[in-house]
Formats: structure tokens, sequence, C-alpha cells
């Protein structure tokens, strides 16, 4: 066992080892060249269970309150890292208890404490001053670990046991949990030593900031997940490596900001905030409206489209119901650019909306190009859009449906399950294929499940399964 810094579970002994550090280093030279360089600053928060909807919050920091803003927010940063901390050695400790116990009653209750803390560790994640690109690794494993917990915790409510592959994907995720434990707690001794998270936030380079350098983790794609889809089928599909779905001209920062005006009718201020010099080249902008909500936009430079919005909702009493969200989603996709759009999958919590819309074509639906909607129903607010997977895959393909008619799939079903629905879809499969199917959407015991045939030949490629949780559902 590494040898790493543990966290008392009880409060007293935790304030102990680890109390924030209130004073920030009087360098005044240094903070006038801070203020003038960052008027605001981004917040990337990870993809909660069903919402795999990682983006940043804006927040502007004028000149006279800068050094209030700062140590309010070094309180909150320090504080919101001690919760990841704390949420990360439970979560760890859980998972190595699991590995060593072979009572299915126990398993299955650790598996749920390890889920909780895995949720809670999602939420802490998602209020630090972390760059979005170079965090994506240590979201995704919090982010999984929660629903793939949760998942084995149900199949041992249901009398299964842990296989073999099961054992070992959870020894992979706690060798990667050990790892991430011995950074947090590595950088909790700097903390104690007097760094700040958020002067190491403000140290830039290559886009991304010093502060999640020290917390990223390395890939993890050797773990052996089931294939988990938290927010609707396909839904973190991106083909391929090389931007297809923009060709057109690059625009001015003053044409992006037009784009932005088009797409929000009710802004009352924008702000150019920066510009972003990765796989996709973007002007950011941060956009308030009428109802008081603040976005973060990041707009491609090449064409002038919308690529990812991220913001809170307001508060109050829902305004809109999921129908209206609807059209509202349906309506904001298409004056940024993206034609025949469809909702695919829909579902909501609390008073927000997640919807995937994909592009039609010859009646064929395509998941490779899926666009992620958030509508806040409270104000009828986009609040979260990601456009990634649609301007990285899209082009006009050469599709067929091949011999094998809606009717043709719904008699490869097995006759114990109910059909509710078929469609043609292209789907993103393994190797990076991209194959015609027919969708058969199907219950059977109160489960819900999608067999994918293959036009061409009537294989099945693939069969995902709704998974109920208390967060919303997600198919495996």
């Amino acid at each position: 066992m590494n040898d790493i810094l543990e966290v008392d579970n009880k409060k007293n002994k935790n304030q102990e080892l680890y109390a924030p550090k209130e004073e920030i280093k009087d360098n005044k030279n240094q903070l006038r060249k801070k203020n003038r360089i960052i008027k605001s600053l981004s917040i990337a928060t990870g993809v909660l269970a069903l919402s795999t909807l990682g983006f940043g919050i804006g927040f502007a920091i004028s000149e006279s309150n800068s050094m209030k803003y700062q140590n309010n927010l070094e309180s909150v940063y320090n504080s919101n890292f001690y919760s990841m901390l704390d949420s990360v050695n439970n979560l760890e400790n859980k998972i190595s208890k699991i590995l060593s116990s072979t009572s299915s009653s126990y398993q299955r209750k650790t598996l749920l404490e390890a889920s909780k803390n895995a949720s809670e560790a999602e939420i802490a994640v998602s209020s630090l001053p972390l760059s979005q690109n170079d965090i994506q690794e240590t979201i995704k494993l919090v982010n999984q670990v929660s629903g793939y917990t949760s998942t084995l915790a149900e199949n041992l409510t249901q009398g299964g046991e842990l296989s073999s592959q099961d054992l070992n994907s959870l020894n992979e995720i706690d060798q990667s949990l050990l790892q991430l434990k011995q950074q947090l707690n590595d950088f909790a001794r700097k903390l104690n030593q007097g760094v700040s998270i958020l002067n190491s936030s403000f140290d830039i380079d290559n886009n991304s900031n010093e502060f999640t350098k020290m917390l990223a983790l390395s890939n993890n794609d050797n773990i052996e997940y089931p294939t988990m889809i938290y927010d609707g089928p396909f839904s973190d599909s991106v083909v391929n490596s090389t931007i297809k779905g923009l060709k057109g001209n690059k625009v001015s920062k003053t044409e992006a900001m037009k784009n932005v005006e088009k797409c929000f009718k009710n802004t009352t201020d924008i702000v150019f905030e920066s510009e972003t010099k990765g796989k996709f080249e973007t002007y950011n902008f941060r956009v308030k409206n009428t109802q008081n909500e603040t976005l973060f936009v990041q707009v491609t430079m090449i064409e002038g489209h919308i690529l990812t919005i991220s913001g809170a909702g307001a508060n109050g009493i829902n305004t809109v119901n999921e129908e209206q969200a609807k059209q509202i989603a349906l309506d904001f996709t298409k004056i940024n650019g993206i034609e025949n759009g469809e909702v695919v999958w829909m579902d909501s919590i609390g008073s927000d909306v997640y919807m995937n819309i994909a592009p039609v074509q010859n009646n064929i639906v395509l998941y490779p190009d899926l666009i992620k909607v958030k509508i806040d129903m409270t104000s009828g607010t986009v609040v979260g859009y990601d456009a990634t997977a649609y301007f990285t895959n899209h082009v006009e393909r050469t599709l067929s449906k091949g011999n094998l008619s809606l009717s043709g799939a719904k008699d490869k079903a097995s006759k114990d399950y109910q059909i509710d629905n078929t469609r043609y879809v292209l789907t993103p499969l393994d190797y990076n294929r991209e194959v015609v199917c027919v969708e058969v959407k199907a219950t059977k015991d109160d489960n819900t499940y999608y067999f994918y045939y293959n036009v061409q030949d009537g294989s099945l490629e693939n069969v995902l399964k709704v998974i109920k949780t208390d967060n919303g559902n997600l198919l495996m």
C-alpha cells in the first residue's frame, strides 16, 4: 500500500489535518499582472451520471473587488478540494474492502456506499477551477465508477454475483483510485505549506493550468467497464480524431459575437473572454441574459457555430414543460446551423431537461453526430450544449438501408420481448466503425432493451439495457 496521508472521518480531526489557508501571499506586482490578464474565472464541470455535460461557469471579477473575490474563491476552492479528497479516500477504501470480501450482502452494501462516494466526488470536481481537456480522465473515472458500482449492486440484489471480470475491473479501478488518492494527498500537503489553488489555476500553459496538471490522471482506457452511456445511446461517440464538420472560412470575433446574439434572444451583455487553441479553435464569451443567468459560450473560429454552452439555470418555478423544452432545443440547434435534427433521447432531473438531438438523413438517425442539450425549465434557457461530436463527425454520407426491413428486425427479437419501437440508425461501433442498423426498442419484465441489427446481413451488432438509478437512467 502506498504511503498515503489518510483523512479521518471525524470532522474535528479532518479540520485539524486540512484547515484551509486563509492568507494569500502578498505580491502586488504579480497580482496587478493577473488582474490585467484575467478578468474572469472559469470552473469546468464534469459529466454527472446522466449528464456527461462538462462545462465552465464564468464569474466576472472587477479590479476593485479582485482581492475580495480571490479570498472568497480560495476559501470555496479549499472546501471543495477537501470534500473531493475525503470522497476519493472513502471511495478507494470501499473498493478495497469489496475486493477483500466474499459476502454478497456485504459487497452489495459497500458497492452502494462506493457509488455515493463517487457521486460526492463528482460534485466536488465540478466546483474546482480545472482545465476540461486535461482532467477528462479523472472526471471519467469518478463518473463511471458511480454508475458501475450502482449497477453491480443491482445485479447482486437480483441474486447475481461478482464475476471474475467484475473483480478484475474493480481491481483496475482501485489502482487508478490509489493514483488519484496519492495525487490529492500530495497536493493537500502543499496546501498546508501555503500553496494557493487560485494562484495555481492562474498559471496557464498550453490551455491547461498548473492545478489541473497536479490532479490529472493518466489514461484509464485499460479499465474494462461495461459499455456505459450516461445520457442516451451513443452520447459520447466521437468517431473521428480530425474535425470533418467544419469546412468553411474563419470568422472574426465580431462575427462570432453576432452569432451568439442570434442564438440567444434575451441577452443583456456579451463579453469576450479568451480564445482556445485546442482541437477546436474557439472564441469564448461570457453571456448574461434577462433571467440573470450567466453562461460561458464557445464559438468555433471556423464558420462561427456555437460549440459548447455551460452555465447554471435560474431558481424558481418552472415556466416551460418538457415538450416546450424539446421545441426550444430543436429551434436552437437549427439556428446554430444544424438542420434536420430530431430528439432521440430525453430525460429530466429536477428543473433541468437533458436531450440528445441527432440529424436524420434518408430517415436514418445519425448517432455519431449527436448534439447534447440541457434546458432549464425555470427560464426556458439553453444552459448546457455540446456539439463537439457533431462538428467532429458530420459529413454527407452515402447510406443504404440494406435488405433488413423494420418488420424483419422485429421478427429477430425473442418472442419474450414486447416490441415498442423500431427505426433505422447509423451506430458507432468498435474499431471506429459506423454501421447502419435497425434499432429495436423492446421491454421484458419491466426492463427496457435496445437491439441493433446490421441491415446488410441481419447480424446482431449490439445490445443495450436501460438501468434505472436514483440519478436517472443509464444504458449498459
